[in-house]
């Protein structure tokens, strides 16, 4: 799917697509094989740009080419309450449009801009582009404090818990903070290297960087690193969480099986009791007419004994 982007009075609008526009954001979402010929044709950029584009497994990289820069990241996306994942987005930047390709539908930049600290100008690419870098660091912050919040919920849970449920929650964050852990490594480097490239002569009329671009660079590179730090940090406590609540688990089963044993003892007792003033042979009491309530008190009395003492062992 094809969506062209312009900022028309200081707010990104929609607009048709037309190929000699100038100063747009082309947003692609699972191109077709037509859609890549047509705009690979009408923006001179080449057709293997596209291949790395749509690549799943592409690492994130910089790609520079005769007359364009292809810059691959890898962005958050959740795929339900305890499952997150990364996707990749790629960015192909040429000397008059900004071009977006993602094969999933990811958020490439805030739904209401009005709350952003930045305006979104198409027409100055460099600055638009390092803003799409800057808007995936705060979704993954986004991200990192849904989990942190849910791994707290889960923790509630956990201690009277004991099934393997809340372990198997905790196993997808941890599974989602590792694919954010590799994404973000890749996203640092291609930050660094767009850095080392504003000194070069030959990218200036792709990259053309102003001092303000610059900050928004730097701001990215922040980002990137503080979420990465923040990213490793809850990763290692995910995994100290799910080593300790292993332990409780087995630790509520046993309280269990504990409780179960000891009914098991204080019930068996007034059938050992009655088993005996059951037999065929004379017993004491047998021919009284009190014979039946005095093996009931007997019962009861030895059973509230016995559950005392396991009480007061802390066994019951």
């Amino acid at each position: 799917m094809l969506t062209t982007y312009k900022t028309l009075q200081d707010k990104l609008q929609e607009v048709p697509w037309d190929p000699s526009e100038k100063g747009v954001w082309i947003k692609l979402i699972d191109p077709t094989a037509e859609e890549i010929l047509q705009l690979s044709a009408a923006a001179q950029i080449p057709e293997y740009f596209f291949r790395f584009a749509i690549d799943e497994d592409d690492c994130p990289r910089i790609i520079v080419g005769q007359n364009c820069i292809l810059a691959i990241i890898h962005v958050p996306l959740s795929r339900g309450e305890d499952r997150y994942e990364t996707s990749p987005l790629s960015i192909i930047l040429t000397p008059h449009t900004t071009i977006t390709i993602s094969n999933d539908l990811v958020q490439i930049l805030p739904e209401h801009s009005d709350g952003s600290r930045f305006l979104f100008d198409t027409a100055k690419r460099t600055h638009f582009f390092f803003q799409i870098l800057y808007h995936a660091d705060t979704v993954f912050l986004k991200y990192i404090r849904k989990i942190r919040r849910r791994t707290d919920e889960i923790e509630l849970s956990l201690r009277k818990s004991t099934t393997n449920e809340e372990v198997f929650q905790l196993l997808d964050l941890e599974k989602g903070l590792t694919y954010f852990t590799a994404a973000l490594r890749g996203n640092v480097i291609v930050a660094e290297t767009i850095l080392r490239m504003r000194s070069n002569p030959q990218m200036r009329h792709l990259l053309q960087m102003h001092e303000e671009d610059e900050d928004v660079l730097e701001s990215v590179i922040i980002e990137n690193k503080r979420a990465l730090e923040l990213v490793r940090t809850y990763s290692e406590i995910l995994s100290s969480m799910m080593d300790a609540f292993s332990s409780v688990i087995n630790n509520n089963l046993n309280h269990i099986m504990k409780f179960l044993a000891s009914a098991t003892i204080l019930v068996s007792i007034p059938t050992m009791i009655s088993s005996f003033w059951s037999m065929t042979l004379p017993v004491p009491g047998n021919d009284t007419a009190i014979g039946f309530w005095l093996v009931l008190l007997l019962a009861l009395t030895t059973s509230c004994c016995a559950g005392l003492y396991l009480r007061k062992k802390g066994i019951f």
